[in-house]
Order: C-alpha cells, then structure tokens, then sequence
C-alpha cells in the first residue's frame, strides 16, 4: 500500500495535475494507494508521523521540497521507510540532484520500479533536513519570496537581486578542526545536496549519500561590483573555487551567531541551533 501525502499548493499552478498523472500511472499498474492532501502548513509531517507511527512503511510525496522536508520530519523511523517523490514545487532541487524525473508520470513509474537507494540526510538542532540547511543571505532572500507576490522560480531571481543590493553581511563562529574561525559572511550553508532556490548551484560537488556533510561558507564582500561577480560565480557554480570561500567535509558542526533566523529545505526557522549532523539509512526511490 503506497500513502501518497500531496500538497495542493505546491508549485506555481498547484499540483492537482502532478498528482492526477501519478494516480493514473497506480491505476493502470493495479496497486493499492491512499491519498492525503493537506490542507495547512505542518500537516504532512502530521500526516506522515501518524501513518509511519501505525506501522507504514511506503510514502510518496507530491509536492515540492518544502513537503519534502515536513514529511522527512514525520517519519517515526527513516531506516525502515521507502519514501517516493513526484516533484510538484517551484524549485524542485532535492529530486534534480537525485535525478528523480521531474516529470510525474515518469516520477511515478521509477517508484513502482521498486527500487531504492541509501540516502543521506542531516538534522539542525534536532530537526531533519534533507537538502541545504543555511544562513545569511538566502534566508534573506526566502523572507523576500514570502512577502511578494511573483509566483515560479522568477520570485527568486529578483528577491535575489533585491537582497544583493540590501545585504551587509551576517557574523558567524565555527570550528574547523582545531582552528576556530570568525568571519563576516555572505552566506553559511550546511549541504547534503547541492543547489537551492530553485537551482543555484551552492555546492556542485556535495554528494546525497557519501555520508559526509558539505560545509561552504561564503565571506561577505563589501562593494556591489564584488557582490555580484560573486553571485555570478555562484549561479554558474564556480564559488567554490573562491578565495573568498571556504568549503570541507565533516560528519558534524555548530555555527553560531546572534538571533538570527536559518532555513532548512526552503524552511524558515526563527529559533533553532545550527548545529548540524549527517545520518544515513533512508530509502529512497532513485
């Protein structure tokens, strides 16, 4: 029995036809499904804690990487779910790492091929996260996507051109082996996958299941000029060979810095320790 958890809001027109296209594609395979939609914001991480708490093990999102991440949350045990995903978001960035097909119908049938893969994913102050957690400005800029009113992934591209122009920087501490380091940063990221905000390449060369955190911290460079080479460096994947740019691997870190807010998967967070682990084990279809 597949319990597919659909978020009607998800994408520029809603996912209504994503999800019509995976059913047909159940349908004419003959399986058995259930569909829940929810109708508010944390319903599907109720949804799926409920489902997995009873005793079910096949999950299928539909919907973008935000239900991604609620569902991820729900889920009583990760070692012992298969979870699917139709991509039905904006920006889709968890399933185009993974290469799941964006396309539902194609989406659909890779799920009842019935074959999975160990993937990675990191908590952040006890929360799941299971793309890029970060902070700096890309929250700044998913705060300004909230508040306007473009729809699609060209929300991003001027709430981005809004912030570079806006942004002075976000102070942070962290360890890096035995040496602490401070720095006045443009952006902080955690990373198990690689691109956020609709497909800016953060960190092309994180891998979903290395069992290895990516970190990439971006310093703050003051002068417009500066700022935008640097986002262009970053659009075309190319900031980590900065020398603005730190990047390693780690099983685990803490960044600090003074009340500010983070964002895990496209999520906002106002209160949370950003202090993050890798863990392994979840079974997804890819």
């Amino acid at each position: 029995m597949y319990h597919i958890i659909s978020n009607p809001t998800a994408g520029k027109r809603g996912n209504k036809y994503c999800l019509e296209l995976a059913k047909s594609v159940f349908d004419e395979a003959g399986v058995e499904y259930t569909v829940y939609e929810t109708t508010k914001r944390g319903e599907a991480q109720e949804i799926a804690k409920r489902l997995t708490e009873n005793g079910a093990t096949e999950l299928v999102v539909v919907g973008g990487d935000g239900t991604l991440h609620e569902v991820l949350n729900g889920i009583a045990d990760p070692t012992v779910c298969r979870l699917g995903l139709v991509p039905a978001g904006t920006g889709n960035d968890f399933a185009e790492v993974a290469k799941i097909p964006l396309n539902a119908v194609d989406a659909a049938k890779l799920i009842l091929k019935g074959e999975t893969k160990k993937t990675d994913y990191f908590t952040v102050g006890g929360t799941r996260c299971m793309n890029i957690a970060g902070m700096g400005i890309d929250v700044d800029v998913l705060d300004r996507c909230r508040k306007g009113k473009l729809k699609g992934k060209i929300k991003y591209f001027i709430s981005l051109f809004q912030s570079v122009l806006a942004f002075k920087g976000l102070k942070v501490s962290f360890q890096k082996g035995d040496e602490k380091i401070e720095k006045n940063v443009m952006i902080a990221a955690v990373c198990n996958g690689r691109q956020f905000g609709g497909g800016m390449p953060v960190c092309p060369l994180s891998e979903i299941d290395d069992g290895k955190l990516d970190v990439v911290v971006v310093e703050y460079i003051k002068g417009l000029g500066n700022i935008v080479k640097a986002f262009l460096k970053l659009m075309k994947g190319e900031i980590l060979g900065e020398k603005i740019t730190e990047h390693f691997l780690c099983d685990e870190i803490s960044i600090s810095s003074d009340n500010c807010p983070k964002q895990l998967d496209g999520e906002i967070y106002d209160e949370l320790s950003f202090s993050a682990k890798i863990e392994s084990g979840l079974n997804v279809y890819r």
